[in-house]
C-alpha cells in the first residue's frame, strides 16, 4: 500500500474533471491545503491535516472552519522567497510520504504556473513519486532513476519533457513514436505531441529530470 500525501494547490479552482479524479484517489494518508487551496479541499469535504502558507488569498471562514476541525496551521510572511506549494511539498516530503498529488489548475498567472512544475522537480522529492492533476491533464515528475506507468486511451497525448540540461536512457512503451535509450535535452522539442497507441503507456528515465504530461485527446 502506498502511502499517498494530497496537496491541494491555490490559486485558479480546479475543473470538475480534476476533482473526479481526485475523489477516485485511494490510500490517502495526508491531505495538505496550499493557502487557498483549503477551498478546493473543502469542496469536497475532505478534512484537512494541514494548511500552509501566508494567507493571503485563503477566506477567513474558511480557515475557521478548518481550525475548528483541528486542522494544523503552519503561517509564513508574505516576504517568504518560496511559494505556498514548495512549502507543503517539502513538508510531505518530512513525513515520509512515498507519493504525492497535487490538485492544481495552475495558479493563474504564467509565474505561478511555472513555479507549479519547477517545485515538482526539488532535490529533496528525488525519492518520491510526485503528480498533478492539471484539469484535464496528469503530470508526472520524474527524477531519475525513476518510472510511470499510467492508464490512457488510445489516441490520448502524451508530452515528455526534460527538465535538466539533459534527460538520459528513456524508455517508453505504449507510444507510436517509441524512446529506446533516448536523451532529450531542456531545449528542444522532440518529445512533444507524441500518442498512444496502446491502453497503458509507461515511461522511465536513468538519468535526469524528465516532465511527463498525459493529455487525453480532445480536452486542453
Amino acid at each position: 500500500m502506498v502511502n499517498t500525501t494530497l496537496i491541494f494547490s491555490g490559486g485558479l479552482p480546479p475543473n470538475d474533471a480534476t476533482l473526479k479524479a481526485t475523489r477516485a484517489i485511494q490510500n490517502v494518508n495526508l491531505v495538505i491545503a496550499a493557502d487557498s487551496g483549503l477551498h478546493t479541499a473543502q469542496k469536497l469535504d475532505m478534512h484537512v491535516d494541514v494548511v500552509i502558507g501566508d494567507f493571503d488569498s485563503v477566506d477567513a471562514t474558511a480557515l475557521a472552519r478548518a481550525t475548528s476541525a483541528h486542522t494544523q496551521t503552519i503561517r509564513h510572511s508574505a516576504d517568504k522567497d518560496f511559494t505556498d506549494l514548495e512549502s507543503a511539498l517539502l513538508f510531505a516530503a518530512d513525513q515520509k510520504t512515498e507519493r504525492i498529488v497535487i490538485i492544481t489548475a495552475g495558479g493563474g498567472r504564467l509565474d505561478h504556473q511555472f513555479g507549479v512544475v519547477a517545485a515538482m522537480f526539488n532535490p529533496k522529492l528525488h525519492e518520491i513519486n510526485v503528480e498533478a492533476l492539471w484539469n484535464y491533464a496528469h503530470l508526472f515528475a520524474l527524477q531519475g532513476s525513476a518510472a510511470c506507468e499510467f492508464t490512457v486511451e488510445i489516441g490520448d497525448t502524451i508530452g515528455l519533457q526534460s527538465f535538466s540540461n539533459k534527460s538520459e536512457k528513456i524508455f517508453t512503451t505504449g507510444l507510436r513514436w517509441q524512446l529506446n535509450d533516448a536523451t532529450l535535452t531542456n531545449f528542444e522539442t522532440r518529445g512533444v505531441g507524441n500518442i498512444a497507441i496502446t491502453e497503458q503507456v509507461s515511461v522511465s528515465v536513468e538519468l535526469g529530470q524528465l516532465l511527463v504530461i498525459h493529455q487525453p485527446k480532445g480536452k486542453s
